[in-house]
């Protein structure tokens, strides 16, 4: 179990700062948890610690853009694959339909997007369907939500009774995404991981620089937080390579940092993250300068045969 005083140089920052309690309050129930199991000082200097601010990009849509239709992928919940336990003892398919179901509320009420979320949480649903489900219903880009886990695993209790594991090493986002296959579809693909990086960055969320990722994924060199798959080609992820449309995977934040894992539960940063995935996807989508900018000159990494 972590001790007291670890978690006191983890969450603690400068002289003057407010409570985790304050800073927290009032706030979702996990966020609760944090604030009871926790109590300690920290600064509010920057994400993810609870005084960071958040904003809302604004997104550029041309005249022509009309309605586009938009795949979201609640990731995990496939036969026998329910994804990791964050530190408030959450599975991480329970985390990504949430975030999901969010997502699409709020890219819906823009009146700029029909997006769907391809898994109701009635059954596990395989990764091949989701693929097939996302080219019948002619989706435009297919983007799929994740929590990631990093860092050395300690544990704590954020609850009475409850065990669950922990790490601070590691906060922010990863975009991951897929250079085997068609060009013209990789250099989509990575347009639209840049995109979205850039409109998360601008939202206020941290990109992680990827210590973890060594042998795993490649950075871009252009933009903070996105990673093309570097696995072994038969254990490269399905979802970033096989979807017939733009694809990306979003690993939203380390669901092992409780102050991270907690400003996912507050309403601001799904407006703010809605904000910038509507940005993102009008960048890319709607073609023309905005998309320029977004691939910044450059052209996707030569590709690979698919397996």
């Amino acid at each position: 179990m972590i001790s007291r005083r670890k978690l006191v140089l983890g969450l603690a920052g400068a002289a003057g700062a407010a409570t985790l309690r304050q800073a927290l309050s009032p706030s979702p129930p996990r966020a609760v948890a944090a604030r009871r199991a926790l109590k300690l000082p920290i600064a509010p200097s920057g994400w993810p610690f609870p005084g960071a601010r958040v904003v809302a990009p604004s997104a550029l849509f041309p005249a022509d853009f009309g309605v586009r239709r938009i795949y979201l992928d609640a990731g995990h919940g496939a036969p026998g694959n329910t994804g990791n336990l964050s530190c408030f003892c959450v599975e991480e398919q329970d985390f990504t339909l949430s975030a999901a179901r969010a997502l699409a509320e709020r890219l819906n009420a823009t009146g700029r997007f029909d997006a769907r979320v391809g898994r109701t949480g009635d059954r596990p649903l395989p990764y091949q369907e989701r693929a097939e489900d996302a080219a019948r219903w002619r989706a435009e880009a297919f983007v799929s939500l994740h929590s990631d886990v990093r860092g050395r695993i300690e544990t704590w209790s954020p609850a009475p009774g409850r065990t669950c594991p922990l790490s601070l090493a590691a906060p922010g986002f990863a975009v991951l995404w897929s250079d085997e296959g068609d060009p013209a579809l990789c250099a989509l693909r990575l347009a639209l991981a840049r995109a979205f990086a850039r409109r998360m960055e601008e939202a206020g969320l941290m990109p992680y620089r990827g210590a973890a990722y060594s042998g795993l994924y490649e950075p871009d060199a252009a933009q903070p937080g996105v990673f093309v798959d570097r696995h072994p080609p038969d254990q490269r992820i399905f979802v970033l390579r096989r979807p017939s449309m733009p694809s990306v995977l979003i690993e939203t934040h380390h669901a092992l940092d409780a102050r991270e894992a907690a400003r996912w539960t507050e309403p601001a940063t799904l407006d703010a993250f809605a904000a910038a995935a509507s940005a993102a996807l009008a960048d890319t989508l709607g073609g023309g300068a905005a998309l320029a900018d977004t691939l910044g000159g450059g052209a996707a990494p030569a590709s690979q045969p698919p397996t």
